[in-house]
């Protein structure tokens, strides 16, 4: 273990933290909406103390229950509140770490609408949901600054170790005031950069005066919101040195808007690492109270190295502990390949279903349901055969194994990682293959025999003496039968990826089918381009890329834009024609003739690959991931980590053929 600056002490105030590792605020899906702290959410928080974080930033908690924000809310708007909130605060302090609640007016941000009140907020304009709010009297203004300083009051009395006071990204109320994007007041509490920051100002005045100066505030600015017109990092330089004499004990450095550059917020994909890095280690210079920066710190290497050369005095993790619970104490022991490494893809997160809409975690299943997931020994141990080397079957081994059993795992190709492999060749998402090798590793670490350039045959597997068979296979571009496509050589968005396409791709382009890998593929083609080429992508469905995170998705369409990619949508390939040149779509009810095309290719879907689970008799089998029903990463490794704690727990007397979804 080195011993890094990372993991020394720092002060709040008066509160010492044992570390400076902050947990950033998240919107999870995990709340109650009765305004309490559910169970699902305080385990989730307890797994993250144990995994030795120094100070829990619990997000978004109502100072006022009568406004509803996005979704179920945490509130300390009412003394009723209290003692399950201690409760919650007693047991994160058993586990050694700090909390403090982010305090915060939803405003402009509420569903008030919904139920026929118009939001409220600094000025009038139409919200990020395109819905008109309304300006705030000064009467009223003085009413909130009261509630945001009874909630600090109620926070304090169930044991909370601070607040953290939200004023970034030009959202909710506190931000729609600090913001020129939002506030146009002509007012004390508008007109200038002072007059903005006057609500600011008015509810750190009364935190310290409800709650006590003894009683820390974290505030949350953006050092920069990147946006014409917005606030600058000269203004928050001036800013900040007010900030800390009126009161504020701490700063975390957020940056960008919610509306405007929400990718800013939470970056995938096309930013880099510590994208507000800049700002923060500026607003140190002129900060008498400590410094945390948040935005893409998704390896603890980068938060070590910061603060270690004094950049910042802390760090803030959001997504890296949601891939692991564990980061900071892994980190502390230096057992860095231990690590579930957060790739920042955007994925389930951020991108919530509609039928589960509660964070997921590519990488990590087990997020949000800690208690459910815990991996405990076998009952019965068994000889596991597994069968593909993608995330699901190496997360499923590695499980399998942990749990006691024998396990082989083989791959028919030269190397581990499936799909991922694939999935990291576009452009700016290298990171992926981080999944892989922490997984391999793993896999490695818990004596799985690997084979690979080995084909899984039913005669083999049985050799192998199996009692299990779990077919992790994957799937296989799916091809259209539309008419004229026997006469071409078909070329699949996977033939691109995998480079399996020699000559160039140039000219003009047809990408069938605008989900996810066509605009990946589009992508890799546009960054490999050695000279002028024009993409035209069609897709059956009324939008391209649906379901990607928008995160990820404005920067790719902002991209597509510039590029000149023809975007055709409710457009259904009838026919190819001219020997591949040309072909006959169907676009809302017309048939159309495009033409002049170099190369064609299909980006249509996949089909599973399992027809080994015919093959196989007197062994249990159970198929998983896109080789049972071809979807999202996440849905795979989830399906593989539910089986893995299930097998030998009972005894299969007849080795009933199972398939798990």
């Amino acid at each position: 273990m080195d011993n890094f600056k990372l993991y020394t002490p720092i002060n709040i105030g008066n509160v010492e933290i044992k570390n400076r590792v902050l947990m950033a605020p998240m919107s999870l899906g995990y709340e109650e909406k009765d305004g309490n702290v559910s169970s699902r959410l305080k385990d989730f928080w307890v797994e993250r103390a144990r995994g030795g974080v120094g100070l829990i930033i619990v997000d978004a908690v109502t100072v006022d229950s009568s406004v509803p924000y996005l979704g179920f809310t945490i509130s300390l708007g009412e003394d009723k509140f209290i003692p399950t909130f201690k409760d919650f605060v007693d047991e994160i302090h058993a586990n050694g770490s700090k909390l403090f609640p982010q305090i915060t007016h939803p405003g402009p941000e509420s569903i008030s609408w919904m139920f026929g009140k118009t939001p409220v907020a600094s000025s009038n304009y139409i919200n990020g949901l395109g819905k008109s709010v309304r300006e705030l009297k000064v009467e009223e203004i003085e009413a909130i600054i009261e509630l945001y300083g009874d909630a600090a009051r109620r926070a304090k009395e169930a044991g909370c170790d601070g607040v953290e006071f939200h004023c970034a990204h030009a959202y909710m109320l506190a931000g729609s005031f600090l913001s020129p994007l939002r506030n146009k007041r002509t007012d004390c509490y508008g007109g200038n950069l002072d007059g903005r920051a006057k609500f600011a100002f008015d509810v750190i005045k009364n935190i310290k005066k409800k709650a006590g100066d003894d009683f820390p505030i974290l505030m949350r600015i953006s050092g920069d919101e990147r946006v014409l017109g917005g606030n600058t990092l000269n203004d928050m330089l001036y800013l900040v040195p007010k900030f800390v004499e009126a009161g504020v004990d701490a700063f975390e450095i957020s940056g960008g808007t919610q509306y405007e550059l929400c990718w800013k917020i939470i970056p995938c994909h096309y930013e880099s690492p510590g994208v507000n890095i800049k700002e923060a280690e500026a607003i140190k210079k002129v900060s008498k109270v400590p410094v945390f920066v948040v935005g893409k710190i998704n390896d603890i290497k980068l938060g070590e190295s910061l603060v270690e050369r004094d950049v910042v005095d802390g760090v803030v993790f959001g997504r890296p502990l949601l891939a692991d619970s564990q980061l900071v104490n892994k980190g502390f022991e230096g057992r860095y390949e231990d690590i579930r490494p957060c790739a920042s893809c955007g994925g389930p997160c951020i991108t919530r279903e509609r039928s589960n809409p509660v964070a997921k975690c590519a990488i990590n299943p087990e997020l949000g349901r800690e208690k459910e997931m815990t991996i405990t020994e076998a009952k019965i141990k068994k000889n596991v055969v597994i069968v593909g080397g993608g995330p699901a079957g190496l997360e499923t081994a590695r499980i399998v194994a942990k749990r006691g059993h024998k396990v082989t795992l083989i791959e028919k190709s030269d190397r581990l990682g499936g799909q991922i492999n694939l999935a990291a060749i576009p452009p700016y998402k290298q990171d992926l293959t981080r999944w892989v090798k922490y997984l391999k590793t793993q896999v490695e670490k818990s004596n799985v025999e690997v084979k690979l350039n080995t084909e899984a045959t039913a005669k083999y597997i049985k050799k192998l003496n199996a009692d299990v068979c779990i077919i992790s296979t994957g799937s296989t571009p799916f091809v259209p039968k539309v008419k004229g496509i026997e006469n071409i050589d078909v070329v699949t968005g996977s033939d691109v990826l995998s480079a399996r396409v020699k000559d160039a791709i140039h000219g003009k382009v047809l990408v069938v089918g605008g989900s996810l890998v066509g605009c990946e593929v589009t992508e890799t083609i546009l960054h490999n381009a050695v000279g002028p080429v024009q993409i035209h992508i069609i897709e059956m469905l009324g939008e391209i890329a649906p379901g990607l995170c928008p995160n990820n998705k404005v920067p790719l369409m902002k991209m597509f834009n510039e590029k000149g990619v023809v975007m055709s949508t409710n457009t259904k390939l009838l026919e190819v024609t001219e020997g591949g040149t040309g072909v006959i779509v169907e676009k809302d009810g017309k048939e159309e003739v495009l033409s002049g095309f170099s190369k064609i290719i299909f980006c249509c879907g996949a089909k599973p690959v399992n027809s080994l689970a015919e093959e196989l008799k007197d062994v249990e089998v159970h198929i998983i991931g896109d080789a049972n029903k071809p979807g999202q990463v996440h849905n795979a490794v989830e399906a593989g980590a539910l089986l893995a704690r299930k097998i030998g727990n009972v005894e299969n007397s007849d080795r009933e053929k199972a398939l798990v979804n």
